[in-house]
């Protein structure tokens, strides 16, 4: 299913694209787990050589087909580090592929998977700051990201809790004009209210435009005057 048909009605399209495919796959090879999973795998593979040359320059006994018996599933478990990194990697082209990004004047949508693919909807309000980020892959094939902070309530039965997270649009060639384009229509920029304002004030100028006229807000302080 097309990203840009599961744009809400009353939405306009003003940016749509997709990842740079062989900045995403460089960034998964070269990615920080790399110098674990070789030396994980440098050791494991190390043992199992010395294993299997032991056994075969001794007696084919049983005592030894029992070792190798254990010896070859535990590793292969014991290698998980690798397979995932090596996962990461093998699958880094078909996930950058399915990857597709949509921007309309409400939202921010997002569609990746692999095998099923999902889409998230990232509505203006729930954005607390835009940035820019370029990694050493990016910069040499002129590409970037653009980063959005979130601000959401996690339900935990009665309870809420404030939760912060990053949602990237990555590898773009486009992200310095993508950056403005959100700018424009980010809640903290668009009211001039200061990124730190209490969630509640926050949600009042979303809803109406200006502060209330009997509040103050202090931006050093977050104290808030009635």
């Amino acid at each position: 299913m097309l990203l840009e048909s599961q744009v809400g009605p009353n939405e306009h399209i003003l940016w749509s694209g997709t990842k740079n495919k062989k900045v995403s796959v460089m960034e998964s090879i070269f990615n920080p787990m790399l110098p674990f999973a070789l030396i994980w795998g440098l050791f494991d593979f190390g043992i199992i050589f010395m294993t299997t040359s032991t056994t075969h320059s001794g007696s084919h006994s049983n005592a030894n087909k029992g070792l190798l018996g254990f010896m070859i599933p535990f590793f292969l478990l014991h290698l998980m580090p690798v397979w995932l990194y090596l996962g990461g990697v093998l699958t880094s082209a078909a996930r950058a592929k399915n990857t597709n990004y949509c921007v309309t004047d409400q939202a921010v949508y997002i569609q990746s998977g692999v095998l099923n693919t999902t889409t998230e909807r990232i509505a203006y309000q729930q954005v607390i700051s835009v940035g820019t980020h370029q990694s050493f892959f990016d910069k040499r094939a002129f590409t970037g990201d653009v980063v959005l902070k979130l601000d959401e309530i996690v339900y935990a039965g009665k309870r809420r809790t404030p939760h912060q997270r990053d949602i990237k649009i990555e590898n773009i060639s486009d992200y310095e004009d993508l950056y403005r384009l959100i700018m424009q229509y980010q809640p903290s920029f668009a009211t001039g209210m200061p990124q730190n304002a209490p969630r509640d004030m926050r949600s009042y100028m979303q809803q109406y435009g200006n502060p209330p006229q009997d509040q103050q807000y202090d931006d050093y302080s977050n104290d808030r005057r009635w």
